[in-house]
């Protein structure tokens, strides 16, 4: 007799498809993204990277290689320099910024000028010691340093020249420095608003500004005489003639500028000689010094003696 089989009403065959499990959604986006992670190989984007830091190298070497065909080594090595500088800049090594300190008076478009750069330039394309040296040519600055700040901005540092006194010759104002250097033209200046050049002293003559760093020198010397100067005339290329802030001229001789000033001043200390009213002071004498007064004039040591006559030396 044929055996019966017994069928079990809760079996399900494992190798149905319609029937197998649903993994859950961790492993289904799991599954996902390794798919897409296999769909470019491993070594794709490092050899990206490569590729692109590359290219400006074979393009430079490209351009070198026809060099060499070309000329000579140095012509060769020249060429294969600028075309990594070239190069430099599409990678971000191009200037982007100019920062600069130190700029008081020197004039803004002139020194861009002087600097010679454009926004996009490759920044390792400037002369650092030529452009230095362009910078320290312009009439203001007495020192300059160029730096790169990689990878955009070039840096600039100035030192300006100090202004001490305006030049007065052939109906022209010129500022000028400690050295007698010029500077810039006194007229534009005080156009320009400049209210410095309004407390500066005056000099007068066609080479006095060669002799103005004597001058300022044998002053320092003597604050007290140096502070009441208002002008000063070379006269006949020889010694000066000063004006303080009273009017009064002071006659300075050929040498020994200082030793006559502190005469002044100590005939100053002990009499108050400035104070009064005494139109010029000569000096010319090293052994004395003579004083011109007006007719009003009364002197310490001259107070029981008659008035003066005008222009009466004492």
């Amino acid at each position: 007799m044929p055996a019966r089989l017994s069928v079990d009403p809760h079996f399900r065959p494992t190798g149905s498809r319609g029937d197998a499990p649903v993994p859950p959604r961790a492993m289904a986006q799991s599954a996902q993204k390794g798919n897409r992670r296999r769909a470019w190989p491993r070594w794709t984007r490092p050899a990206i990277k490569a590729a692109l830091l590359l290219t400006p190298v074979l393009v430079a070497a490209g351009a070198a290689g026809m060099a060499w065909q070309r000329g000579t080594f140095a012509e060769t090595a020249a060429a294969f320099e600028e075309s990594l500088i070239a190069a430099s800049a599409g990678i971000g090594f191009a200037v982007d910024d100019v920062m600069v300190e130190g700029r008081t008076e020197t004039d803004r478009d002139a020194m861009l000028r002087v600097l010679g750069v454009q926004r996009g330039d490759p920044i390792l394309a400037v002369n650092l010691a030529e452009t230095k040296e362009r910078l320290e040519g312009l009439p203001w600055v007495s020192s300059a340093a160029v730096e790169r700040r990689l990878p955009d901005i070039l840096y600039v540092r100035l030192t300006e020249r100090q202004p001490m006194a305006i030049w007065q010759h052939d109906r022209k104002f010129t500022v000028i420095d400690r050295e007698g250097r010029p500077l810039a033209d006194a007229t534009e200046l005080a156009r320009r608003g400049n209210e410095r050049i309004e407390t500066l002293p005056q000099v007068v003559g066609a080479n006095a500004p060669a002799q103005v760093p004597k001058l300022l020198a044998a002053l320092d010397k003597v604050p007290s005489v140096r502070d009441k100067v208002t002008a000063a005339v070379w006269i006949s290329d020889r010694r000066w003639d000063l004006k303080l802030n009273n009017g009064v001229v002071v006659k300075l001789p050929e040498g020994g500028m200082t030793t006559a000033l502190r005469q002044l001043a100590e005939l100053d200390a002990s009499g108050r000689v400035l104070d009064r009213d005494v139109v010029a002071v000569d000096l010319r004498q090293p052994d004395r010094a003579v004083l011109q007064t007006s007719a009003t004039a009364v002197l310490p040591w001259t107070e029981e003696e008659t008035k003066k006559k005008p222009g009466r030396k004492t």
